[in-house]
């Protein structure tokens, strides 16, 4: 089937004397394209100025051809062709005169009626369908649109709309490729993807369910591949020759392969995250060296799964912080309102007692890089008692809470001083809890001052 027309212009040597019988014939039967001023329309008249074709045409154009000759008009707004004596050979029934000009040079060369067809509009309905050179129906005005044939048989194709969707038809009519697509630019893919016969245990295509709305992906026969599971999606990357991608089911993301089987659960909060989990499969990282936390979607509690989305420390935490890289063997968690340090199998390595997640995140870096036990000690406030006491790296008590209020310790070792508050006034205590500047101070900043210089005293 052949949709790209060029004419030719090759002539033939035709003897002399054949060309001087033939030039009367010729001269009586020209035709010049006329406009009548009063109609508005164009006609054609011959030499003797007389109309030989009466005017009717919104707009026309010279006559064209050899032994056939014909000419382009447009009629009711639509494109037809004449011949030499006015008879219109194709109706009008193109949008565009280049077509029409189409049809009237297959008509012309006296292809086979149907070899050519174009896609048009049937006024009546407004529905679309394939005509001839002609211009009558060989496939029916059936379709909400229609473009033209793109290839040659036996694989030529063109796409067409129906109930909303696209797919395509091959040469003869039939639907090769079903009208599931969103868009004719995704139809023609598929289509060319069909008319060259590859990727097709490859090539995937996201589409919706025209009734459900969810997204799955489809071959190049408009098939599902992966059934419509997903209300988000990611495209399959590098023009289908990645094996994975995104999808985003009940509102978590997760990993598939083209087949649809899952490769990581739908757990993860962003499409990005889920992305980084595949990095890691792709790597050959193993399962348990890897932790990313999120929430239980039955309840909302925080825990921390593996690449694949499977819980490796359970959820049973208020607020949950990343271990170092994914792969340290720390990270923090809130637990009935207070922070502590946990390690990469779920065992707590503090007691919650810390208010924020970065103090807790200080401990746990004390006991990752094996300090000793009482070195790090930090101010926190009993809940019961609403006192102040200090905490080594485990949140255990090593200044009791008695104080009123209390700050870090500065320095270290044996000049440290942390500045603390003890009936309404300042001071500076040290490591063991005694007060080694007396608490006479209005301001803990002033105590600080104190402190220092106290330190300084000490240093050796």
């Amino acid at each position: 089937m052949h949709f790209e027309l060029k004419p030719k212009y090759i002539m033939k040597r035709t003897p002399i004397l054949l060309l001087i019988a033939l030039l009367p014939l010729g001269i009586a039967q020209a035709q010049k394209l006329a406009y009548e001023s009063a109609t508005q329309t164009f006609g054609y008249k011959g030499d003797a100025g007389n109309w030989v074709i009466n005017p009717q045409f919104q707009r026309a154009s010279e006559f064209e051809g050899g032994a056939r000759k014909w000419a382009v008009v447009k009629l009711d707004g639509r494109w037809g062709f004449i011949d030499v004596d006015g008879n219109m050979v194709c109706r009008n029934i193109f949008l565009e005169k280049d077509i029409a000009r189409q049809a009237a040079l297959q008509w012309e060369a006296q292809t086979e009626p149907g070899r050519w067809i174009y896609p048009a509009r049937n006024a009546a309905d407004g529905r679309w369908g394939f005509v001839d050179y002609y211009g009558r129906w060989h496939y029916q005005p059936v379709y909400e649109a229609a473009n033209p044939h793109r290839g040659t048989d036996p694989k030529s194709y063109a796409t067409v709309r129906k109930d909303g969707r696209w797919g395509c038809i091959d040469g003869r009519g039939v639907l090769v490729i079903a009208n599931i697509f969103l868009t004719a630019d995704q139809a023609t893919e598929a289509g060319q993807q069909w008319a060259i016969g590859r990727n097709y245990y490859k090539w995937r295509l996201a589409t919706t369910h025209p009734q459900t709305g969810l997204w799955g992906f489809v071959d190049y026969l408009g098939r599902w591949a992966v059934q419509p599971l997903y209300s988000e999606i990611t495209p399959f990357p590098n023009e289908n020759t990645y094996e994975y991608t995104q999808v985003k089911q009940e509102g978590r993301w997760g990993n598939i392969n083209r087949n649809g089987e899952t490769v990581t659960l739908p757990i993860f909060f962003t499409r990005d995250q889920a992305a980084y989990a595949l990095r890691q499969y792709e790597h050959g990282r193993a399962l348990e060296a890897w932790r990313h936390p999120v929430t239980n979607p039955a309840d909302g509690k925080w825990g921390w799964v593996d690449w694949s989305g499977e819980w490796r420390i359970q959820p049973q935490f208020q607020d949950a912080t990343h271990f170092a890289n994914d792969t340290g063997l720390f990270a923090t968690a809130k637990y009935d309102g207070y922070w502590l340090v946990i390690g990469d199998t779920g065992e707590f390595l503090s007691r919650n007692v810390f208010t924020l997640s970065s103090e807790a995140w200080t401990a746990g870096n004390e006991w990752d890089t094996q300090q000793e036990l009482g070195h790090w000690l930090y101010p926190i406030m009993d809940p019961g008692t609403q006192a102040w006491g200090y905490v080594d790296y485990q949140g255990q008590w090593v200044i009791k809470p008695t104080l009123e209020d209390a700050k870090l310790f500065t320095n270290v070792w044996n000049d440290r001083v942390a500045p603390a508050k003890m009936d309404g006034k300042w001071g500076c205590i040290d490591h063991t809890g005694q007060f080694v500047v007396k608490n006479q101070y209005n301001t803990s900043a002033e105590a600080y001052m104190a402190g220092r210089r106290w330190a300084e005293g000490k240093r050796f």
